[in-house]
Formats: C-alpha cells, sequence, structure tokens
C-alpha cells in the first residue's frame, strides 16, 4: 500500500502515542540517584531516603534498588511508605525481605496502600528491626546526635525534642502542618511527582494530601520538606519526565 501524504498525516497520532508508551515503560526502569545537602545540620552522617515501592513481584527490580541504595554506604535508610499495593499481604513478605536485606539500620512509616492490621504490623517491625532500625508508627526514636520521629498520618508528633529532628511522613501535606516548633528536615513521599509529568503544565494527575509538594525540595511551615518521587509505580507501570529515584541526604 502506497503511504500518501494523507496517511502519513493520518498515522503520526498512533506512531506519537507508540512513542510516548515505549519511553514511560523504559523510563519506569530508569532510576536515579538524587543528593540533598544538609551538612548544615552538622551531624557528619549519610541517609539514604526511598519511597513508594509498590512492590507487586518483580524481585530483579527490588534487588537492584537494594543494589543501589547499598553503593551509597549510608548510616541510616529511610522509607517513607506504601511497600505494597491496594493494603494486600500477597507481596508484603517478599517486600520486607527486601528491607531486611538492606544490611544497614533502616526505619520506616506506613503508606495509604499498605496493610495495617495487628499481624502486618507486628511483620513490618519485625523486618526494620533486623539491623537495629524500627517500623515508627507515631513513634520516636534517638540516634545519637539526633532524633527521628515517624508520623502514621498527616500530621508531626508532638514532641519538643533539644536534638536535630527529622520527620519521616509518607503524606506531603505534612509540610503544612501546625507545630510549636519546626522539623530540621520532613521526609516524605506518596505523590509519585505525578508518575507521568508535561512540560510546562507538571504533574497531570496528583493523589489527594499533597498539597502544593509534587516533588523536591520545600521551605514549608512545618520545616524543610524533601518529597521523594518514589521506585515504584502505581497501577500502570508508567513514568514520563518523572524517573524513579533514590535520595542520599548528607546531614
Amino acid at each position: 500500500m502506497k503511504l500518501t501524504r494523507r496517511r502519513f498525516l493520518m498515522s503520526l497520532p498512533l506512531f506519537g502515542g507508540g512513542a510516548f508508551c515505549a519511553a514511560a515503560f523504559v523510563e519506569a526502569r530508569l532510576v536515579e540517584t538524587r543528593r540533598l545537602d544538609m551538612r548544615g545540620l552538622g551531624l557528619g552522617k549519610r541517609i539514604v531516603h526511598f519511597s513508594d515501592l509498590h512492590y507487586r513481584g518483580d524481585r530483579a527490580f527490588g534487588e537492584g534498588i537494594i543494589e543501589r541504595i547499598q553503593s551509597l554506604e549510608p548510616d541510616y535508610v529511610v522509607f517513607t511508605g506504601d511497600l505494597v499495593e491496594h493494603r494486600k499481604r500477597t507481596y508484603l513478605k517478599d517486600a520486607l525481605d527486601l528491607i531486611a536485606g538492606i544490611g544497614v539500620p533502616t526505619f520506616g512509616v506506613p503508606g495509604n496502600h499498605d496493610p495495617l492490621d495487628a499481624e502486618s504490623i507486628a511483620d513490618c517491625r519485625k523486618a526494620y528491626e533486623t539491623h537495629g532500625g524500627a517500623f515508627l508508627f507515631g513513634e520516636r526514636v534517638q540516634l545519637g546526635g539526633f532524633v527521628l520521629h515517624g508520623s502514621r498520618n498527616t500530621q508531626g508528633l508532638q514532641y519538643r525534642e533539644s536534638l536535630p529532628t527529622i520527620l519521616l511522613c509518607h503524606f506531603p501535606v505534612c509540610g503544612d502542618a501546625v507545630l510549636e516548633k519546626p522539623y530540621d528536615l520532613i521526609l516524605a513521599g506518596h505523590s509519585h511527582g505525578g508518575q507521568v509529568r508535561l512540560p510546562l503544565l507538571g504533574a497531570l494527575i496528583l493523589p489527594p494530601a499533597v498539597g502544593r509538594y509534587d516533588r523536591g525540595f520545600y521551605e514549608a511551615p512545618a520545616g524543610k520538606l524533601y518529597v521523594n518521587v518514589g521506585v515504584g509505580t502505581l497501577l500502570l507501570p508508567m513514568r514520563f519526565l518523572c524517573r524513579p529515584e533514590i535520595t542520599e541526604i548528607l546531614l
């Protein structure tokens, strides 16, 4: 069949859609490492932050994330929620095996997709405690020169600390929490950065409890806030102009 000018023009949307889908599926696997310099806190520590694994059986991808984290030789690792999807326990054990295999103290908080029945919470605590970490379900832990808070909702913890304090919270809107004392650093996830972004327009769709904090670093009322776009994907394994990331933080 001869390719006429008319047929060529009619085929452009099809080819464009196919190219977009191909690029989006590829980008979802291209994990990048971002860096955040918070050495003004003077703690001399290195933290790796990752979020939103949404594990659903891709062991090779999960192990690749863990290897990337380990290569950065962190003192601590933090995870800001959504190990799995839709509160299903189907893949929780394998996801927690990945957490336990990191090999350094790892601290995590729940996300809105994580199962929160008593058995699941107990399993999370056991996995995070493997190398001296903790699953912080609205709790705090002191780590030498600083304190780590872990939120189970959109708020910080109402503790007054004398040491520098970092909050782990799944939901970025926690940056708007009204607190007696702002946090030195807040680490969040949940947004996926929109997962699909367009030039000039930004994220096409964002979940609730993101507010104006869709990705990256912000000076928020509740403290300095970093929103990680996550390593996994929700529903469809696609990303566009929003690569998955882990964040190396120098304290």
